[in-house]
């Protein structure tokens, strides 16, 4: 089965829209109780918890990249709500340490957007904690940070600072669920530690395609360091044959044959129309002469 440029990237935005009509609906329906206010982030978690089926969908129709892409997102970002809430349990007098909290779960907030840099949410949740220990000046940053990602909308998502209302027991409620998502995406998806340094950016496969660019202008032959910015582009957007050209061209001038066959075949999958891949694979197959 081949996704089409229409369609490659449907399902990952209508879970982002159906993020919104569930925050909207449960606003809508909001009360000054405090059991009404849990509905939203629960809204959010059901919402995060989409890209994890669409991770399944993504795997059983052999899409691994793609798989890791939602699966990535749906960690990051309910990973980066069970810690905001493991801080937020800590500072309300929860466990002698913050590390008794958190357990032997992720616990940095690095790490965690780096499992996905697509997702706002990591920033946006180290911002409430910030928030909630007076550090106004570094709050501010991580919503800045967060906003600059077109996913995150001002109007809706900033509804999860309820979070900073909720009861212990009400955290605790949260947490427990988040904990079950967590081991559910993590039993399929292994974060592996990815080295290349967060940013507000990141999220944007156009921006980290300039920087590697960037790299060849300063030195045509540093493939090295040009492909470690192409794959932190496919990285957040697995769905643009664009990414997988600049990741094939490096790996060809470096002569690894089995990454430049692979980025050809993956990337033709997903964008079968793209010109910059179709010339890459004849000249593979040895149909048009090089240069």
């Amino acid at each position: 089965m081949q996704l089409g440029k229409s369609g490659r990237r449907i399902g990952l935005c209508f879970i982002l829209v159906l993020i919104s009509i569930l925050l909207m609906m449960v606003t809508t329906a909001c009360s000054s109780k405090q059991s009404e206010l849990e509905k939203i982030p629960e809204a959010y978690i059901d919402g995060f918890a989409k890209f994890y089926e669409q991770g399944n969908e993504y795997t059983e129709l052999g899409l691994q990249i793609q798989a890791d892409y939602a699966y990535g997102w749906a960690a990051a970002s309910i990973s980066s709500m069970r810690y905001c809430i493991d801080c937020l349990l800590y500072l309300n007098g929860e466990g002698e340490t913050l590390e008794q909290v958190t357990g032997q779960r992720m616990d940095n907030w690095d790490e965690i957007a780096a499992m996905n840099y697509a997702s706002p949410y990591p920033y946006y949740f180290e911002g409430l904690v910030y928030n909630v220990q007076d550090k106004n000046e570094d709050a501010r940053k991580c919503y800045e940070k967060a906003l600059v990602n077109p996913a995150f909308s001002s109007q809706t998502d900033e509804s999860l600072s309820v979070l900073l209302t909720l009861s212990v027991k009400q955290l605790k409620s949260l947490k427990k669920k988040l904990i079950e998502w967590e081991d559910k995406i993590f039993a399929v998806y292994q974060a592996e530690r990815n080295p290349y340094p967060r940013s507000e950016f990141n999220y944007s496969d156009k921006y980290l395609r300039t920087l590697a660019r960037e790299v060849l202008e300063e030195d045509q032959t540093n493939y090295r360091s040009a492909l470690r910015h192409y794959k932190a582009a496919l990285a957040v957007n697995p769905f643009d044959g664009d990414n997988f050209v600049g990741c094939a061209l490096m790996s060809l001038y470096m002569d690894d044959m089995d990454r430049t066959f692979f980025y050809v075949n993956e990337g033709l999958y997903v964008d079968p129309e793209h010109e910059g891949l179709a010339r890459i694979a004849d000249i593979l197959n040895g149909e048009v002469p090089q240069g």
